[in-house]
């Protein structure tokens, strides 16, 4: 199997830079890219969504979208239309606080995802990528996390927490509420993936999955990985998360390496593809070998499906951009393109 090598990339719908920007990208050894598209896209940028798509298409990419932070609950630096449009929608804390993030429960956001799915066919992805699937975490939102303090409590959510436990949601943690939590995401994305299949057989699912769950094995993952529409499964641990996030910093060995082998054995087992993601944004001048040294992580695991958010390190995210992007950028596309010579100097000895 050859490598398939990609970024991701947003920020501009002006088809003359997204143009260059397209080629840059395939100098730098990708063969796929990730075109962000959120609420934005779906209600003003269809039409430039499919010719972004055509665009890619020509120049040899294979597509995949993102529902860029859309409803609040996948990952993306973006805001939801949603959750302003449909506040009763939205997910409520178990101490009875409304958040605005979308309840995967509610049938209002299932129809706003069918219709995402059903506009990501019209513009002509080749791979929807399910980012970051969550529900309200504390950290995210400069709280303190308390698991007497977590979602979704709404209606909906308790109605539907009776119907399978037979008795009251309760409003602290129990292990029939993490079972209950889990259930909520295995059953969005149950939704959300075969109705992708429906739309558009020939479209592809990709999960992309937290890190941040140290129960190993996994039951969220493992009944995921089961999913019989899921045809990718991902990981995306970064080593230097978010300034706006927990700001946490984990090492590089025994983060990313352990995350890389998890997902290649849960990927395996359930005949699925696994894919890696490195991190390319908020990264200081001494961090860069960070870089290299993921990516060889992701190399010795066995992966062939590896990908970097994103595009040029995030410069155009003043918030997220690496100290030095264009040198971020360019060791991405020295590794990139080292692992596409490796595969054709062994397709010629053959």
């Amino acid at each position: 199997m050859s490598y398939k090598l990609g970024t991701s990339y947003f920020s501009t719908r002006i088809l003359e830079h997204v143009e260059k920007d397209l080629k840059e990208i395939k100098k730098q050894g990708c063969n796929f890219v990730l075109h962000t598209f959120d609420e934005v896209d779906l209600y003003y940028n269809k039409e430039n969504m499919k010719r972004i798509t055509e665009m890619s298409h020509k120049m040899g990419f294979e597509v995949y979208y993102s529902p860029w932070a859309i409803g609040g609950v996948f990952g993306g630096e973006c805001y939801s239309r949603f959750v302003m449009q449909y506040p009763d929608a939205c997910q409520v804390l178990s101490t009875g606080e409304k958040v605005g993030f979308a309840c995967l429960r509610q049938p209002k956001f299932k129809e706003y995802i069918k219709s995402w799915i059903e506009a990501c066919a019209y513009a002509g992805g080749d791979v929807l990528f399910w980012d970051e699937p969550h529900l309200w975490i504390a950290e995210w939102n400069d709280r303190v996390s308390n698991k007497n303090e977590f979602s979704c409590h709404c209606s909906v959510c308790q109605a539907e927490f009776k119907e399978h436990f037979h008795k009251t949601y309760p409003n602290h943690w129990t292990p029939e509420v993490e079972e209950f939590r889990d259930l909520t995401l295995v059953e969005f994305l149950r939704f959300a993936t075969s109705t992708t299949k429906k739309v558009n057989p020939k479209m592809k699912n990709a999960v992309c999955l937290l890190p941040n769950d140290n129960r190993w094995p996994n039951p969220m993952w493992e009944k995921l990985a089961k999913l019989p529409d899921v045809d990718i499964l991902a990981t995306d641990p970064y080593w230097k998360q978010r300034p706006y996030a927990t700001g946490r910093r984990d090492p590089l060995e025994g983060f990313v390496d352990t995350f890389a082998r998890k997902i290649v054995d849960i990927a395996k087992r359930n005949h699925k593809e696994p894919q890696g993601w490195i991190q390319l944004y908020g990264l200081r001048k001494q961090d860069e070998p960070d870089i290299t040294q993921a990516l060889e992580m992701w190399e010795k695991a066995g992966v062939k499906n590896i990908a970097a958010w994103g595009f040029r390190a995030c410069e155009s995210y003043s918030l997220l951009t690496s100290e030095r992007p264009q040198e971020c950028w360019k060791r991405m596309g020295d590794f990139f393109k080292k692992l596409g010579k490796s595969k054709a100097a062994s397709k010629k000895k053959k």
